[in-house]
């Protein structure tokens, strides 16, 4: 009898892993997608006359001042609707993956140098299109 639950025991552990290792071959790891936020969908991106109240700031509010607007940061923090707060992450002095920027910039990339923001899902492609204009215009507030 204590042969037979042995045998039991043994082959229940084994029909376990058995399936685990299963599993772990079948499964396909992919990357969680990042989903883009409804409002960051357009049609088509005009990237001409960009501006900071007509089209960044909008995307700031849309991504970024949940955590980083000046009632969330107000015992620290980067604060995005603070000028002088902001200016700290415009700086084109940040070195990251081999290319020169803002601080600002390579974290909306999703640099591997730069702390991702925003850390759940990646900005739309039309958005860092206008914020890299802006940046390169010398992000005049």
């Amino acid at each position: 009898m204590n042969v037979e639950f042995h045998n039991v025991k043994f082959h229940v552990s084994f029909f376990l892993i058995a399936n685990f290792i299963v599993a772990l071959v079948a499964c396909q790891h992919k990357p969680a997608e990042m989903p883009i936020p409804p409002s960051a969908v357009l049609s088509a991106c005009d990237t001409t006359g960009i501006t900071y109240a007509k089209d960044i700031r909008p995307i700031f509010n849309d991504h970024c001042y949940s955590c980083h607007g000046t009632i969330v940061t107000a015992n620290g923090g980067l604060d995005l609707e603070d000028s002088s707060s902001l200016r700290s992450y415009l700086k084109y002095d940040f070195r990251g993956d081999g290319i020169y920027g803002s601080k600002l910039y390579h974290c909306i990339l999703h640099s591997q140098y730069a702390l991702p923001m925003p850390p759940r899902y990646i900005i739309d492609s039309c958005s860092i299109s206008k914020i890299k204009v802006w940046l390169s215009g010398g992000a005049l507030m």
